[in-house]
């Protein structure tokens, strides 16, 4: 066929394909790195035909691709952990790191776990002894590696777990259930392609190989195909292979392009053609190039938020369905369905007719004839909107966005609130957010912010960033906040500390940990806020307040605290302890501690009105 064909040009070329001009095979000073793994024989779920030869045929195309390929076949639980580990130790800081598993997956409690040929699975407890789950696996590259990617052919009809979900007690409500379950990725620089949606199953495929496997192979490395734009490729062919059965999905927060082929297409000869298949033409309607840039903006980000301006701004088209994708394995259906529908995000821009009257009044003023100025959208005041947001290079929905608000100078509600970024710091490349990101308040935060990893999100209007730095002073945090036109934070009700507190407590690297042999106590010291106490204050508890001016209407000390331990402790930062030699890890921190000007810790917290 033409597929094996294709496949057998691939081999051959190997030799060939490392002298390719612009290949890029490692990247800066790094190695493509890639353990590859396919499981076939399971001595309990029997037998998959094809996962064993798929990881043979993607191992041979990643070896074409100038990956350092480590095969593995038929492993066992503690074979499949020991390759793994001895794979995790050959990894360096500036490497690519790929992952490749075709095989039986499954999902237990909306975690994912990879299962060796030993499985037997019996009952849910047997599970993290049985398996192996993949937050660990992607987990072990994101800390190693510069550029993390995860390829899983694990959806297939899986016996275990479709017991298990007979078995498991509540399973309907998120026990053991066919497919993978949604995940998030956590670094800067990581991709994980999936064969199927959540909860689909993926066809083993009839012919040799499984269609997503076939798919990866025939279009990954297409010359000038960035990863993300190829990846549109993969999902065209297993939709087509499939009858709309089976549509793999992309989750990426890459802020590097990566390229398995060459970067830029060059002339060929017809010799070297038939190593490499030819392009098709690249698409030159203006609106489908604008769609591709934003996609790999958005791919780059990787967040619910800018995937949701991204299908707000792309409606229709294959983009518009990845990014849709990208949802669905982010955010629950519920929260995707009916919370960013256009009439939704309007209802929360809107929530009063005054303010749909002001939209009226707005259009009318700038020539547009939006009807009478009665507070009601009808299909005259929708036919407006259309036609302003069309004048004025907007997603001509009919629909009040905060950009179509904005054109018209008309006040909104306050923004949408939440994280809005990943929720381990990461470093955003604002080039990346503009043309999708609608606050300006966040584009220009982070870009004074552009050399530190971040988390922010928006409470009651304001936003704040936990930014990490590394073990800082009080008076350099400081010195950032001022250089930024921000303050460090100030808080005022038990909500808002819970917000801010949600910013840095799923990142371990916000926090100074220890053991105080003089307290007898275990410590985490969280980032610095905006808290301190007048030199005329009456020690230890007196004269606290915030330092950008406003009312002291709330505290949260950890137990015991402000004590004064040493003179001049009049800085506040999140903080808590345990008694004794003890674990921190789990050990959320939302309290604070009275410090000194000598004392550091691993970040701060911004405040912007």
């Amino acid at each position: 066929m033409q597929w094996r064909a294709k496949l057998r040009s691939w081999i051959l070329s190997i030799p060939m394909a490392m002298l390719v001009v612009g290949h890029g095979l490692a990247e800066d000073s790094g190695k493509r790195l890639a353990l590859v793994v396919g499981i076939t024989n399971y001595v309990v779920a029997g037998t998959l035909p094809n996962a064993s030869r798929d990881a043979e045929a993607f191992g041979t195309f990643l070896k074409g691709q100038g990956f350092e390929t480590d095969l593995v076949l038929n492993a066992d639980r503690r074979g499949l952990a020991s390759a793994l580990s001895n794979f995790s130790r050959k990894i360096g800081p500036e490497d690519v790191a790929l992952f490749y598993y075709a095989g039986h997956g499954m999902q237990l409690r909306g975690e994912n776990f990879l299962i060796g040929t030993d499985a037997k699975l019996e009952s849910e407890f047997d599970v993290p002894a049985e398996t192996i789950a993949l937050s660990e696996i992607i987990n072990a590259l994101e800390k190693r590696a510069r550029i993390s990617m995860v390829f899983l052919d694990a959806c297939r009809n899986n016996p275990l777990a479709e017991r298990l979900t007979r078995e498991v007690e509540g399973a309907t409500r998120g026990g053991a259930t066919r497919g993978l379950a949604p995940i998030e990725t956590q670094g800067g620089g990581t991709l994980v392609a999936f064969a199927a949606a959540p909860g689909q199953v993926a066809a083993d495929g009839t012919d040799g190989h499984s269609p997503f496997t076939r798919a990866l192979i025939a279009n990954l490395s297409g010359a000038g195909l960035e990863v993300g734009t190829a990846f549109k490729r993969v999902v065209r062919d297993v939709r087509k292979e499939t009858q709309g059965k089976q549509q793999p999905q992309i989750l990426s927060s890459l802020s590097l392009e990566f390229y398995f082929g060459p970067e830029t297409v060059t002339p060929q000869t017809p010799a070297a053609q038939t190593v490499q298949p030819a392009l098709a033409v690249l698409a030159t309607d203006p609106e489908a190039l604008e769609a591709e840039k934003d996609f790999k903006k958005a791919l780059k980000i990787g967040t619910a938020r800018i995937w949701h301006f991204f299908v707000e701004k792309h409606r229709t088209g294959e983009y518009a369905d990845l990014g849709r994708q990208a949802l669905a394995q982010i955010e629950p259906a519920a929260v995707r369905n009916e919370f960013h529908l256009p009439q939704s995000v309007e209802a929360q821009l809107l929530p009063d007719k005054g303010r749909r009257r002001d939209v009226q009044l707005a259009l009318a003023a700038k020539g547009f004839a939006a009807g009478t100025a009665d507070g009601v959208f009808g299909g005259q005041t929708r036919d407006a909107i259309k036609l302003f947001q069309s004048n004025n290079n907007q997603p001509a929905n009919g629909f009040i966005t905060e950009r179509t608000a904005e054109a018209l100078g008309v006040k909104v509600n306050n923004r949408a609130e939440g994280i809005y970024s990943s929720p381990k710091a990461r470093r955003y490349d604002v080039a990346n957010l503009e043309g999708l990101e609608t606050d300006q308040t966040v584009l220009r935060a982070l870009t004074c912010l552009r050399h530190f990893e971040t988390v922010y999100g928006m409470f009651n209007g304001h936003l704040y960033v936990a930014v990490r730095t590394g073990t800082i002073l009080a008076v350099y945090a400081r010195g950032i906040a001022g250089g930024c036109g921000a303050h460090l934070a100030a808080i005022s009700t038990q909500e808002e500390n819970a917000f801010v507190a949600s910013l840095f407590n799923a990142d371990p690297s916000f926090f100074e940990t220890g053991y105080d042999p003089s307290g007898n106590v275990s410590y985490k010291m969280g980032p610095w806020i905006g808290l301190i106490q007048d030199p005329q204050g009456k020690e230890p508890k007196g004269g606290w307040r915030w330092d950008s001016g406003a009312p002291m209407t709330y505290t949260k000390w950890f137990q015991g605290m402000p004590n004064e331990n040493k003179k001049g402790d009049d800085i506040g930062m999140y903080f808590a302890a345990r008694n004794g030699r003890a674990d921190t890890k789990s050990l959320y921190v939302d309290t604070w501690d009275d410090m000194g000007s000598r004392d550091g810790t691993g970040g701060l917290i911004l405040e912007f009105e």
